[in-house]
């Protein structure tokens, strides 16, 4: 796929001409991918953990083209990289219901569309943030611990806790090919699965006994 045809179904996207469903498909058809290892995959909800790939200059689309479009420029960017190509490559590898989690950088709907959930909180208050807008929904999650994060310990030690809470107990670990492209192959690799059944169990146990001996304190 060259960068005019891909502008132009990126286009049709953000003026309501395609769906972020079609948009997906088409690009799909037209650029070169490979998923590695699904065999690997368990046939239930996921925590998909992966490198933020770095995406080629052809993949970002000039603000001034959509800029009151989709939720709108509102951080002045001059340019969007947006990220339908990465997700369309999640979408064949988890073949499911999923969030990508991300930080609102602008073009809210169209990052929603794509299928991100957007936080807004820094620190030890992005973890609670996740949780509080995962509670209750059965998607798989995918989490990119270095992409635009400083502070790491934040990720090494918040996605188990995100994990308990939620009750997920698939670990994946996937890796993106280093650059995303239009002309390039671009690959995604499973590369571990761990089931941390074994860690969270007991730590669900724990509190939910936890919360049943002080609500019978309160109670008394």
């Amino acid at each position: 796929m060259d960068r005019s045809e891909y502008l132009k179904l990126s286009l049709n996207y953000f003026n309501g001409q395609i769906s972020a469903d079609e948009l997906m498909d088409e690009l799909g058809k037209g650029i070169d991918f490979e998923v590695d290892e699904l065999s690997l995959l368990p046939d239930e909800r996921v925590m998909l953990i992966a490198n933020h790939p770095r995406a080629e200059e052809d993949l970002s689309l000039p603000a001034e083209y959509i800029a009151g479009l989709k939720g709108g420029n509102t951080k002045n960017f001059p340019s969007h990289w947006f990220p339908a190509v990465r997700q369309m490559m999640l979408r064949k590898v988890l073949q499911r219901r999923f969030f990508t989690l991300a930080f609102n950088i602008g073009w809210s709907v169209a990052m929603q569309e794509m299928g991100h959930l957007l936080i807004s909180s820094n620190g030890k208050g992005r973890c609670q943030e996740i949780i509080s807008l995962m509670k209750g929904d059965q998607s798989s999650l995918v989490i990119f611990p270095e992409g635009g994060v400083r502070d790491l310990q934040i990720f090494r030690t918040g996605f188990f806790h995100i994990a308990c809470e939620l009750e997920i107990r698939q670990l994946v670990v996937c890796a993106f090919s280093p650059i995303l492209s239009l002309k390039e192959k671009n690959t995604l690799r499973i590369i571990h699965v761990e089931d941390m059944s074994r860690f969270i169990d007991p730590v669900i146990q724990f509190v939910d006994a936890q919360r049943e001996r002080i609500e019978e304190v309160v109670r008394k």
